[in-house]
């Protein structure tokens, strides 16, 4: 057996070993890709899986005081780390900074929608912000009060020695009179050993119940705010070359939404070929 017809069978018999990926709820997954870039994806902590390897939208509920700790932060341990991308570096600080970024030619570091009619997000109330911290709070707080700057945030935790990572930190609506029932809309970037992720957002909930018009926001934030992927680029790294070869056989072999090459929304070995003439095509 030559060495194509090898691996199409060995990509055939994953496909037939692997059911699809789970996940009620995923928090933050920081990772590198082959060449050191720090990437976002999620992760289903609870299940042990990986969700994806480029995620850059997150969602999630306050509860009735206006207070979530969700998502978490989560690094893979090196041994736990898929073929094509690289653990965290051990021992080393993950940071944060809250981003300021433009909706309808304005800047803002915090955003509001309340949820009725077509998506809208517009500046936030007089005297609204969010509180991030962690404890004890007095040293590890930052607010974004919706001005059009960027806010340095703090060290979200330290990795092991294996460059394992898993930390939940507390974000707070804080208003006077109240804050207002709708959807809320920041960003972040994680800062490792002086990289940086591209951008991030949140899209979190407060006093509302309408689950389809959520959908929709985080729907709205992909489309509008991340930029559209290529996707030939597997591993996120900006670049399309050899490696992001490696990063498609672990998407197949996980059943992970990159390995959807041609789009249909399943993930079979027809995603090979797809990936070579995406792989030809390159990225602009």
């Amino acid at each position: 057996m030559n060495r194509d017809m090898y691996l199409l069978s060995t990509l055939v018999a994953a496909v037939v070993m692997s059911g699809p990926a789970q996940g009620q709820h995923a928090d933050m997954m920081l990772i590198r890709d082959a060449g050191g870039n720090l990437v976002t994806g999620a992760y289903d902590f609870d299940a042990g899986a990986i969700v994806n390897t480029n995620q850059r939208v997150f969602d999630a509920e306050f509860d009735i005081f206006g207070t979530t700790d969700e998502p978490g932060f989560n690094a893979l341990s090196s041994g736990n780390v898929p073929a094509g991308f690289l653990p965290l570096a051990g021992n080393t600080a993950v940071s944060f900074t809250g981003k300021a970024f433009e909706i309808g030619g304005t800047m803002s570091n915090l955003w509001h929608w309340d949820g009725i009619g077509a998506v809208d997000f517009g500046l936030i109330a007089d005297g609204t912000t969010l509180n991030v911290s962690k404890a004890p709070s007095s040293v590890f707080s930052m607010d974004l009060g919706g001005s059009g700057s960027d806010v340095a945030g703090f060290d979200i935790d330290t990795t092991s020695a294996d460059g394992f990572l898993h930390k939940h930190i507390d974000f707070s609506l804080i208003n006077s009179s109240g804050a207002s029932a709708g959807l809320y809309l920041w960003a972040f970037t994680l800062e490792n050993e002086g990289a940086s992720t591209a951008s991030f957002w949140f899209v979190h909930g407060f006093d509302f119940h309408d689950e389809p018009q959520h959908e929709a926001a985080v729907d709205w934030v992909q489309a509008n705010l991340v930029p559209t992927p290529c996707l030939a680029d597997v591993n996120g790294d900006g670049m399309v070359t050899p490696t992001d070869f490696t990063a498609w056989i672990n998407a197949f072999n996980n059943n992970l939404p990159e390995c959807d090459q041609n789009s249909d929304g399943n993930c079979t070995p027809t995603d090979f070929t797809a990936w070579i003439a995406n792989f030809n095509i390159g990225c602009s």
